[in-house]
């Protein structure tokens, strides 16, 4: 599993181009949230090429997102 390499302080354009598709380079169409603060992910979606992948999040990473996103388990 990759790790998301933004800061909880980047800008929102920087936290979309961190889970955008490294193969397509589209921005992720979904994001979900799934996980506790200190197992948390995201799964993100592509529908331009059809790939799905699981991001990890540290905790500040997890809330910054939680703010924004939905939440699964």
């Amino acid at each position: 599993m990759e790790a998301a390499t933004f800061l909880p302080s980047d800008p929102s354009v920087l936290v979309e181009a961190s889970l955008s598709c490294p193969f397509c380079l589209a921005e992720a169409d979904e994001i979900v949230i799934e996980g506790g603060v200190l197992d948390a992910s995201a799964r993100c979606s592509c529908v331009a090429c059809s790939r799905e992948r699981s991001v990890a999040l540290d905790p500040e990473q997890f809330l910054r997102l939680s703010l924004t996103v939905p939440r699964t388990g």
